[in-house]
């Protein structure tokens, strides 16, 4: 293999056909000269040579044809491996009250401003990396998926900040820990790579909060490994300013008798694409997936999800509702992928786009690929506006035509909230969604 990352001369002049890729891969070259564990600088040369060739993915890549990047290309935004500088006290505070945290700030891991539970040990992604964390570079490496993932191979070619937070075996750990993601603007890009690992018979509730201001890339790359009879409840919230761009894409491998509930809740960012890989590996497994989005302006939300089940016995499920007001576009591509041993197989998935402006839109693209001939799968879609009826009933019962919208917006919410089995994130989103409307109507 080339040294992708080892001089300009390297990646640059070898795909210099695609010219608009290059100067996303300036900074990378500075990376060569640290001596990082030799799987790590692999990938970085193998990231840095596939994005040369493929650059930023248009509407012509399946996949990508509902989000436009147009205007992307235009951006200057710069990577640097120097540590952060930044104001503490712009750290906003924990969402959740008696909760352990881990930081980072433009994809860095800050260990002073953060603190764990016994039971869960968190390293920098180079330091794990040092130290051999198992199960890290097994998780990490895809190198055979960089070619359809730009962004991923993007972050590979970038592969130097973010942690790993593990769960030793047979704990449960009773406080939530927030993970925060905080960006500090001023057109800096960060490509954070994150691994959780969850020890067999573990559990944990993870809160992942990505916040920031001014404007800037947010490339965020996550993979969950979940052990044997191992638990996690993984809510994420989407708070990113209103000029940041934001890419990220969660895995998660789960073994025999594992459980995920997963939930994110989106209101912020420019534009953002959040993709979810859920891989039912072995027999047994319960997999779900949700979400609700609040877009107004000209904002952009992007879920893709594939739930692929291997083995037999497998749930998992897709459920996600959201509103788009004035200009703002919205995307689900859901798939539940089904293989010929995966018997006894129950699968569905639904999307629900409220539309509160006839200038916004809502994209779907549900998907259902089986080749288990016992199994039980289903997908629903809709998207439309405010029911006139039920509009006209409450205004005709002397409730004001604002107060009447947001009750039946909040209405319509409420069943993909109550997906969250955890009654203190449930009621946190709920305050959010009031939060969102209240905000609309001043």
């Amino acid at each position: 293999m080339t040294a992708a990352t080892a001089s300009k001369e390297g990646f640059m002049a070898k795909d210099a056909e695609n010219a608009a890729a290059l100067p996303w891969l300036v900074a990378a070259s500075a990376l060569a000269a640290e001596k990082p564990a030799p799987w790590v600088a692999a990938l970085r040369e193998t990231g840095a040579e596939t994005f040369a060739r493929t650059g930023l993915p248009t509407p012509a890549w399946e996949g990508w044809q509902y989000t436009n990047l147009r205007g992307l290309d235009a951006k200057k935004f710069g990577y640097s491996a120097e540590p952060v500088k930044f104001d503490a006290k712009k750290i906003p505070a924990p969402l959740l009250g008696d909760t352990h945290r881990a930081v980072l700030v433009d994809g860095q891991y800050q260990e002073k401003l953060s603190s764990l539970p016994e039971g869960v040990s968190v390293l920098s992604l180079m330091e794990a990396a040092r130290q051999g964390v198992g199960g890290l570079e097994d998780n990490i490496v895809q190198v055979g998926e960089l070619a359809q993932a730009p962004f991923a191979a993007l972050g590979a070619a970038y592969l130097r900040d973010g942690l790993v937070l593990t769960v030793a075996q047979g704990r449960d750990i009773e406080a939530p820990v927030e993970v925060l993601f905080f960006n500090t603007g001023k057109g800096r890009a960060s490509h954070a790579r994150l691994f959780y690992s969850l020890g067999q018979n573990s559990g944990l509730t993870l809160v992942e909060r990505h916040f920031g201001e001014g404007e800037y890339l947010a490339n965020a790359g996550v993979s969950i490994a979940l052990e044997r009879d191992s638990r996690l409840r993984y809510y994420r919230f989407m708070d990113e300013g209103e000029a940041a761009w934001h890419f990220s894409r969660t895995d998660v491998r789960q073994q025999k008798g594992s459980t995920f509930e997963g939930f994110s809740m989106a209101t912020g960012g420019l534009l953002a694409r959040q993709e979810f890989r859920l891989l039912l590996l072995e027999e047994a497994i319960s997999s779900n997936i949700g979400g609700v989005y609040l877009m107004k302006g000209r904002q952009s939300h992007d879920f893709s999800i594939l739930a692929d089940h291997f083995e037999p016995g497998g749930s998992s499920a897709q459920h996600f509702k959201g509103v788009a007001d004035a200009q703002a576009r919205t995307v689900y591509q859901g798939k539940i992928h089904v293989r010929r041993h995966a018997q006894k197989t129950d699968g569905n998935q639904s999307h629900h786009a409220l539309l509160l402006s006839a200038e916004a839109e809502a994209s779907t693209k549900p998907e259902l690929e089986i080749y288990a001939d016992d199994v039980k799968c289903s997908h629903g879609a809709t998207a439309g506006q405010l029911d006139a009826a039920a509009l006209f009933y409450m205004r005709s019962r002397g409730i004001p035509e604002q107060d009447a919208r947001a009750l039946l917006v909040e209405s319509f919410l409420n069943g993909a909230l109550e997906q969250i089995t955890l009654q203190p994130v449930r009621e946190f989103c709920a305050a959010r969604v009031s939060e969102w409307l209240a905000k609309r109507q001043a």
